[in-house]
């Protein structure tokens, strides 16, 4: 064997190492989602749309990372009925976008974002699906014109690709201008007593004996 063939031969073994290692270490959303088990309405519309497969795609190419806020099964169990099954499928794609930044921001860059932030959906301006973040401290808001949805738990994290738990749904505006979140009815009040002056249940008292003698007098001078 000659030194070229050996110099080749190392060559095609340091390449297939780092493809390797470059597939093993590529993130895949729904492994992800899947492994806490409170996210399937969410994996449901990732696969029927196409977005899963779209999106693992481009975080392997990606050089400044993706961030997906995911909400879970009770966000989508606090929509109103038929909410998501009422979109088209168009709209569903946009839906699954809005939750999806072309960059990695870490906890404590969301503050560092300026408002109105682009999403994988559009751009900033109107009709373009942008979102706005607040941050304070640890906590971070996401405002869409519809609902607030306050970030949860990481449940993911490398340089390719970070996962945000979300507590509600991200309805863009541009699609759920009319949308009403549902209400939850009010608790009842317990009965309250009525509370009764003493002064004028002792006049009550009195006032009935002297109506009850008046009658007895009356009835025995009727008798007479």
């Amino acid at each position: 064997m000659t030194k070229q063939t050996v110099f080749s031969f190392s060559l095609v073994l340091i390449f297939l190492f780092r493809c390797t290692k470059t597939i093993a270490q590529t993130p895949d959303i729904l492994k992800i989602l899947d492994k806490p088990g409170e996210f399937t309405v969410y994996i449901r519309l990732l696969k029927s749309t196409g977005m899963s497969d779209q999106l693992n795609g481009e975080v392997q190419k990606s050089t400044s990372g993706y961030t997906v806020f995911a909400p879970n099964d009770k966000a989508f169990s606090d929509l109103r009925s038929g909410t998501i099954n009422s979109l088209t499928d168009l709209q569903k794609v946009q839906l699954i976008q809005f939750h999806i930044l072309a960059t990695g921001v870490t906890l404590s860059n969301f503050q560092t974002l300026s408002n109105p932030v682009p999403t994988q959906a559009g751009g900033v301006g109107k009709g373009e699906f942008p979102l706005n973040v607040t941050s304070s401290g640890k906590q971070v808001q996401l405002a869409t014109g519809v609902v607030k949805a306050t970030l949860g738990k990481t449940l993911y994290s490398d340089d390719n690709l970070i996962v945000y738990q979300v507590d509600k749904v991200l309805l863009p505006l541009d699609i759920f201008s009319g949308y009403e979140p549902t209400v939850s009815a009010p608790a009842e009040s317990p009965p309250v007593a009525t509370k009764v002056n003493e002064s004028s249940a002792v006049s009550l008292i009195l006032n009935g004996m002297w109506l009850y003698i008046g009658i007895a007098v009356n009835i025995a001078a009727f008798s007479l």
